[in-house]
């Protein structure tokens, strides 16, 4: 990369963070920014600078996770301002205490803007994550509100494939959970980056039956694998057979195994929003990669968000998801994507 191109990626970079805190958080002048980041990627290195620059106006304080013990940080935490913005820049996932450190900070209070795993992302995938951030929330907001009030209207989904394949789903549907950026009417004001998705999944888990045609999924590194694109298949709501490569089966197999049914749950239909992440700009960072413009399914019994639905005596364990290329998908009669590109 030559110099020109590395200053307009930090330019481009020093933009989007600062429409996050100011359009997206709605950062005002005395508010108190600490900002928690490691140097140890090169993405992280970037969103540091740049945040570091966006809150140069305001009372803050910027902490390097390496150059600290956990008790400092820990305790720097206890005295900053109450509803003070706390920025994570992570290589990988800090760790300091036995919940996720977003959820510990958003429920003392605070506002929290949270990257994480950058290191997962490959050197020529930083300008599509850079990317990613810019900010759409008036798009991600107009979106998923069309497609929550389809899915509440409607029975029915229907999903094809480039290749012809189909998957339908004649089952009411779990209220949408959506990631817009939108805190207006918020109580947690709290975001892991990039955003842009709506998920849902039926009701009725069985009611679930065709064919996917797959383009990624996550291996046992925790990274996106992106092969030839190859088919799964679903029936009654469980994946019984794919054309997939060994490295997919190998995951198959470990969650028919070790999940207390012994199938490979179906659950999460995931529409994905962001518009600067797809099939030709990828993250190998598979929660970050999820929000790409398309859709995605998860695989196994695990889901945090509707984890109710079976039980306390049902053990949920995994939680895979599947990248898929799709062409045309209806929710009832009404077209929501075309040819690969939404109509919402």
């Amino acid at each position: 990369m030559n110099i020109s191109d590395q200053v307009l990626q930090k330019d481009r970079a020093l933009q989007n963070v600062r429409d996050i805190l100011l359009k997206n958080y709605c950062l005002t002048k005395g508010q108190f920014v600490l900002l928690l980041h490691d140097n140890n990627s090169r993405l992280s290195r970037i969103l540091t600078e740049a945040y570091g620059s966006a809150i140069l106006q305001n009372p803050h304080q910027i902490i390097d996770f390496d150059a600290h013990s956990e008790e400092a940080i820990l305790s720097q935490f206890q005295i900053i301002p109450p509803r003070s913005v706390v920025i994570l820049v992570q290589t990988v996932s800090f760790r300091l205490t036995k919940h996720r450190l977003r959820a510990d900070l958003f429920r003392a209070g605070h506002l929290v803007i949270e990257h994480s795993r950058l290191g997962y992302n490959q050197e020529d995938q930083i300008p599509h994550y850079i990317a990613s951030l810019h900010y759409e929330t008036p798009y991600y907001v107009r979106a998923t509100n069309t497609i929550e009030q389809l899915l509440s209207q409607n029975h029915s989904l229907r999903i094809t494939s480039p290749e012809g394949q189909e998957l339908i789903v004649n089952s009411a549907f779990e209220k949408p959970i959506k990631n817009t950026g939108d805190f207006h009417k918020a109580e947690i004001i709290s975001a892991g980056f990039p955003i842009g998705e709506i998920f849902t999944e039926a009701k009725e888990l069985e009611k679930m039956n065709g064919t996917l045609l797959v383009f990624g999924f996550p291996g046992k590194d925790h990274l996106v694998h992106f092969t030839d694109q190859f088919t799964v298949t679903i029936e009654n709501g469980c994946l019984i057979g794919h054309t997939g490569p060994a490295q997919f089966e190998e995951i198959v197999r470990m969650i028919r195994d070790e999940e207390v049914t012994h199938t490979v749950q179906v659950r999460e239909i995931g529409f994905g929003l962001n518009k600067n992440l797809g099939f030709d700009h990828r993250l190998n960072e598979p929660t970050a990669f999820e929000r790409f413009a398309g859709m995605h399914f998860s695989l196994g019994l695990k889901h945090a968000m509707y984890a109710k639905k079976l039980g306390r005596k049902v053990f949920q364990k995994y939680h895979i998801d599947l990248f898929c290329l799709v062409k045309d998908v209806f929710i009832g009669e009404t077209q929501v994507m075309k040819d690969g590109k939404y109509l919402v």
